[in-house]
């Protein structure tokens, strides 16, 4: 008989959607429909829009169904990753070492009514509170593998942008003034390149003027 294999299923996905209250709307029916239920939901507005982030669980043998109705939303799909964790091993092995547990602990309560002192029945009961607490905490593990195993999980992020976002166009005071902005930068640039050539422009002149004058001296004399 073939091993039942133990499958952790996820999908991490992210779309554009055309109306977002509508696709909300489309999107907590299929989930309802499935099987499914939506454990959270954080809804965030910005000045390009508006955004929804989900995680949705829902029954694994239902998950790619599920899946492919909630992609038929997007007008464009940003992400979509699915994963997929083979945790059969680790399965069994918990499966194991519970099943483990108990035998120990079967072994000690019949010593515990064997004891004859004080002394024995407590060291008895020491060994006993131990094997429980193991055995809790894989448990606890146990029941985490098999809801995970269960039901799968969808990340969906679905999203509207707004018009000022798709057709971004500048408005005119701030093209007026991207221009003065503009002007005042290129002004300061002419300033400093002025300041930074200017001493060479002095030194230039005063270089030409002592050879000219020298040159009108020497012709005078001659």
């Amino acid at each position: 008989m073939g091993v039942n294999r133990k499958i952790i299923r996820n999908a991490q996905v992210r779309i554009r959607v055309n109306d977002f209250k509508a696709s909300g709307q489309t999107i907590e029916k299929a989930v309802q429909q499935a099987g499914g239920q939506i454990s959270s939901s954080n809804e965030t507005k910005t000045d390009n829009g508006i955004e929804n982030a989900l995680v949705i669980r829902v029954p694994a043998a239902r998950f790619d169904a599920l899946l492919a109705l909630l992609l038929k939303e997007s007008i464009f799909t940003d992400t979509k990753t699915i994963t997929s964790e083979d945790v059969t091993r680790h399965y069994v092995d918990v499966e194991a070492r519970i099943r483990s547990k108990k035998a120990v602990e079967e072994t000690y309560l019949t010593i515990l009514k064997q004891a004859r002192t004080v002394g024995d029945v407590l060291k008895v009961e020491e060994q006993l509170g131990k094997l429980r607490e193991e055995r809790e905490v894989q448990e606890a593990e146990l029941r985490q593998l098999k809801d995970e195993v269960a039901l799968s999980t969808i990340n969906l992020s679905y999203y509207q942008q707004t018009e000022v976002a798709l057709n971004p166009e500048e408005p005119f005071y701030a093209q007026i003034w991207r221009n003065f902005t503009d002007g005042f930068r290129l002004m300061g640039d002419v300033l400093v390149g002025l300041f930074y050539f200017l001493p060479i422009g002095v030194v230039a002149t005063v270089v030409v003027w002592l050879f000219l004058r020298w040159r009108r001296k020497r012709r005078s004399k001659v």
